[in-house]
């Protein structure tokens, strides 16, 4: 609804039969506030907590020492599938990365690519998650030292997902926030 119920030449418009008088004059809901506060927050946090993973816990695995350790079928820590997911894990995260920082620019740019983009990246870390703990099951050394986080985590993403992929579909603020 217009919130200006004046038409041009100065006249209210004519009620019509069957519908309820309302003027409205608040100003419609837009910009960055509200909860979109709290995406940015995650954003960073995310943007910062996965960098930081990168380069404290994957990085180090590609040192020669410690990537012979883990590939030489001969060695106790052996598992064929701990390199690919090792590769896998260091793939996705730096996509992620690059994904959050793509995001920053289209959420500060307004664009109206930003809540699918959040969007897909959301069902991303999920379905991430799940393979990752999927497969990290499978293999021995990790299945053992999984304290239960793994399976933490992914519900804190399906309860993340269940809460902002609804807010972005339905969530005034981002309709009319994200229109360049």
């Amino acid at each position: 609804m217009d919130p200006n119920p004046f038409q041009e030449n100065g006249q209210m418009p004519p009620h019509e039969p069957g519908k309820q008088k309302s003027y409205s004059l608040k100003p419609p809901v837009e910009g960055l506030g509200g909860w979109l506060v709290l995406v940015q927050i995650s954003i960073y946090f995310s943007l910062i907590t996965i960098t930081a993973l990168l380069i404290t816990n994957v990085l180090p695995l590609y040192e020669s020492e410690v990537w012979d350790v883990l590939t030489d079928p001969s060695s106790p820590y052996y598992d064929a599938m701990l390199a690919p997911l090792i590769l896998f894990e260091t793939v996705m995260n730096v996509l992620f990365v690059i994904g959050l920082i793509i995001a920053l620019f289209l959420m500060y740019g307004k664009k109206r690519a930003f809540p699918k983009l959040m969007i897909g990246y959301i069902i991303a870390s999920l379905l991430f998650g799940i393979a990752d703990f999927a497969v990290a099951s499978q293999i021995e050394l990790l299945a053992e030292t999984d304290d239960g986080q793994s399976a933490t985590q992914i519900v804190r993403s399906m309860i993340y997902a269940c809460i902002w992929i609804p807010y972005f579909i339905r969530s005034e603020r981002v309709r009319n926030t994200f229109v360049n």
